[in-house]
């Protein structure tokens, strides 16, 4: 079988992206409560929440390399949503939703592409400011100056990490009650189209 990733199969890479994402994150949501310990001399879960984080960390960089120099139909140039005719796209997909459809198009296209380009900007951010505090905070001493704009900067962004699951899951579903079951792709390494 050929790899047609625009007609619902992902390539492996990917799909090591996406379990290794879900994962990291599910853990990192529940350690996040912990990492305050990072005030006292004892401080284990900083440190746990830490390591997951920069796991996170070099996890997103490895898909930014692969959507960069990876094949042509997974590259960020090929859904990023900030062109006129995919802003557009958008739009639609979201007059669509008014009618209680969904947008029927190419994958990571117009209100998909916006929904995953918002996550990897929030998991980004996190990423990139969650390392930063794990290399830079004196464990046993309060985060202050920038670092605390830093730490400060982080905690924002728990919250936009649930509402991107919210978006994600949901349209997971909502595809799945449709029949596509594009779920199925990343856990069982089946094709979802071939269903419709």
């Amino acid at each position: 079988m050929t790899n047609q990733p625009d007609k619902g199969n992902l390539a492996a890479p990917v799909r090591f992206w996406h379990l290794a994402m879900i994962f990291l994150v599910f853990v990192a949501l529940l350690t996040g409560d912990g990492a305050d310990d990072y005030k006292h001399l004892e401080h284990a879960g900083f440190l746990l929440h830490g390591r997951i984080g920069v796991s996170i960390f070099f996890i997103l960089c490895f898909y930014f390399a692969y959507s960069l120099f990876g094949p042509q139909e997974f590259r960020l140039s090929r859904w990023f949503p900030f062109t006129g005719e995919r802003l557009k796209q958008t739009g639609r997909d979201l007059k669509t939703l008014t009618s209680f459809k969904l947008p029927e198009h190419k994958r990571r296209q117009g209100l998909a592409g916006f929904v995953q380009f918002f996550g990897l900007m929030v998991f980004s951010w996190l990423a990139a400011t969650g390392t930063l505090m794990y290399v830079f905070i004196e464990p046993g001493s309060k985060a202050r100056g920038l670092l605390h704009a830093v730490k400060e900067a982080h905690e924002v962004g728990a919250p936009l990490i649930l509402v991107y699951l919210a978006l994600h899951v949901g349209a997971v579903i909502a595809h799945s009650l449709t029949g596509h079951h594009v779920w199925k792709d990343i856990f069982f390494l089946k094709n979802s189209s071939s269903e419709h």
